[in-house]
C-alpha cells in the first residue's frame, strides 16, 4: 500500500514565491500530491503542524562524510543520520576521502551504498585534479557518468591556474560546476589560525585574509573568462565578499558560508582551544559583519556546514597538532537562526531560500526545494520557538568537535521526510515506519 503522510495545520514556507502561508501537505509515495487548506485524508498518517514551519527540505552543498577510508572519524549512515537530525534532505559529500573520490569506480561504489541509506539523499563531487593534488585533470566525463554532480578539491586550493583554467573550460562540456576552496597555499602555509593580534599573543602563525582573498580574484576572473559556473565555499573575508561583489552580475559565480564563521572569532580560539581550530579560519567582528551585509544582499546566496568530523585524539593535545574543522551538521539552521534571523540579517522566507532553494537550483535539483504539488516529498519541519540546549554527546554524528556544546538555541529541525518517508521525528530517528 502506498504511504500517504498529511501535514496538518502548519505554515508554509514557499522559498520560490518568497511567501508563508497557512495550509496542509498531502503526500503520496514519494511526491507531493496537495497543497492548500482543509485538506482531509482519513487513511494518511497525520502529522499537526500547529505553530511549525514546513517547507521543502533543506540542501547543504557542503558536507565531509569521510567514506573512504576515514571511517574513524565519520561514515555514510552516521554521516546521513546527522543530516536527517539536522533537517537536510539532501547533502554533498566533498571529495577529498581516502582515496579521493577521483575515479568512477570509486564514485560508483559510494552511490551504491547511499543509496540503500533511507535518511537523506547523499550526492558526490568529484575531484578537479588527480588525488587532489592539483597536477593532473580527472576524465570528467566519466566522473559525470559514475554520478558526479559537481566539481571541487576542497580541502586545498587548486595552485596551478593553468590547470584550473582549462579544467573551467573542459567541465562545461559536462555541465558540471566548481566548489572552489580558496587559499593561496604559500601564503597560508603552516598557519594554524587568523593572523592578527590572538595568533601573535598565542605564538601561532597566521594565515592572513589575503591568503582568501587574492586567490578569490583569480578565480573570479577565470569564471567571467570561461564563463564556467564557479561556486566559492566558506567565504570568511571582508574583501572576498566586496570582490564577489563587484563581479557578481557579470560571471556566473555563487558563494556559501558556514555558521561558525558568522558567530565566532578568533578570540574564541582563546576559549575553545583545538575546538574552534577551523580552515579557513576564524576572523574578526569586521568579518562577520562584511559576511552577514553580503548574506542581507545577496552577494552570499546560499549558506552550507562544512561539517568536518573528527575522532576524539584529532581534536586532543596541543592546538598545533589538531586537525582544523567543525562538526555541526545537526545544528547548522538552529546556528544560522541564531546569526541570521535573531540578529534581522534576513527572515525566515530568506534563510530557506538559502537553505533549499538555492543550493537545489544550483545542483540542477528542479524537483527540490520548491513545496508544490508535483514535486519530490522531501520536507522538513521547523519548530521557530522552542529553545533547546546543544549536547554533542546526543550527537548522530561519530564527531563531537564542536565548540557550541552548551548553546541554547531555536530553530531546530523537528520533522525530516525524506521522499515520502518520515526519517526524523520530534528531534529523534526514526529507523523504523514512522507511527
Amino acid at each position: 500500500m502506498t504511504r500517504r503522510i498529511l501535514i496538518r495545520r502548519g505554515t508554509l514556507v514557499l522559498p520560490d514565491r518568497r511567501m508563508l502561508v497557512d495550509g496542509d501537505v498531502l503526500i503520496e509515495g514519494r511526491v507531493i500530491v496537495r497543497v492548500g487548506k482543509g485538506i482531509s485524508d482519513p487513511q494518511a498518517q497525520s502529522i499537526d503542524a500547529s505553530g511549525l514551519l514546513v517547507g521543502p527540505g533543506f540542501v547543504n552543498l557542503h558536507v565531509h562524510f569521510r567514506e573512504p577510508g576515514q571511517e574513524r572519524k565519520e561514515t555514510l549512515e552516521t554521516g546521513a543520520r546527522a543530516a536527517a537530525r539536522g533537517g537536510f534532505t539532501t547533502v554533498l559529500c566533498m571529495p577529498n576521502t581516502s582515496p579521493p573520490l577521483d575515479h568512477p569506480l570509486v564514485v560508483q561504489a559510494l552511490r551504491l551504498r547511499a543509496r540503500a541509506l533511507p535518511f537523506t539523499n547523499i550526492l558526490f563531487a568529484g575531484a578537479i585534479s588527480r588525488g587532489c593534488q592539483g597536477k593532473e585533470m580527472c576524465d570528467y566525463g566519466l566522473l559525470k557518468e559514475a554520478g558526479v554532480v559537481a566539481l571541487s578539491d576542497d580541502g586545498a586550493s587548486v595552485e596551478s591556474s593553468r590547470l584550473l583554467y582549462f579544467a573551467l573550460q573542459y567541465a562545461r562540456y559536462f555541465h558540471l560546476p566548481f566548489i572552489l576552496h580558496e587559499e593561496d597555499s604559500e601564503l597560508s602555509r603552516e598557519g594554524h589560525m587568523h593572523e592578527g593580534e590572538v595568533a601573535f599573543l598565542l605564538g601561532y602563525k597566521g594565515i592572513p585574509r589575503v591568503a582568501e582573498d587574492s586567490r578569490l580574484a583569480r578565480d573570479v576572473l577565470l569564471a567571467l573568462d570561461t564563463g564556467a559556473r564557479v561556486h566559492f565555499t566558506h567565504l570568511s573575508t571582508e574583501r572576498s565578499v566586496t570582490i564577489l561583489r563587484l563581479f557578481r552580475g557579470q560571471a556566473p559565480v555563487s558563494a556559501d558560508v558556514a555558521p561558525h564563521h558568522l558567530l565566532l572569532t578568533a578570540e574564541d580560539v582563546l576559549r575553545f582551544g583545538p575546538l574552534a581550530k577551523v580552515k579557513p579560519p576564524l576572523r574578526e567582528k569586521r568579518d562577520i559583519e562584511a559576511l552577514k551585509a553580503g548574506i542581507a544582499d545577496g552577494t552570499i546566496d546560499i549558506l552550507a556546514s562544512d561539517h568536518a568530523p573528527h575522532a576524539p585524539e584529532d581534536k586532543e593535545g596541543s592546538f598545533l597538532d589538531a586537525a582544523f574543522g567543525i562538526s555541526n551538521l545537526e545544528i547548522t539552521v538552529p546556528l544560522y537562526v541564531r546569526a541570521l534571523v535573531e540578529d534581522g540579517v534576513v527572515d525566515w522566507i530568506e534563510l530557506w531560500r538559502k537553505l533549499s532553494y538555492n543550493p537545489a537550483r544550483f545542483l540542477g535539483l528542479e524537483n527540490k526545494g520548491v513545496l508544490a504539488e508535483g514535486k519530490d516529498a522531501d520536507l522538513t519541519i521547523v519548530d521557530p520557538q522552542t529553545e533547546w540546549e546543544v549536547d554533542v554527546t546526543q550527537f548522530e554524528s561519530k564527531g563531537r568537535n564542536c565548540p557550541f556544546q552548551g548553546w541554547s538555541l531555536r530553530g531546530w529541525p523537528v520533522y525530516t521526510i525524506v521522499g515520502g518517508r518520515v526519517v526524523m521525528a520530534e528531534r529523534s530517528i526514526v529507523d523504523g515506519e514512522f507511527c
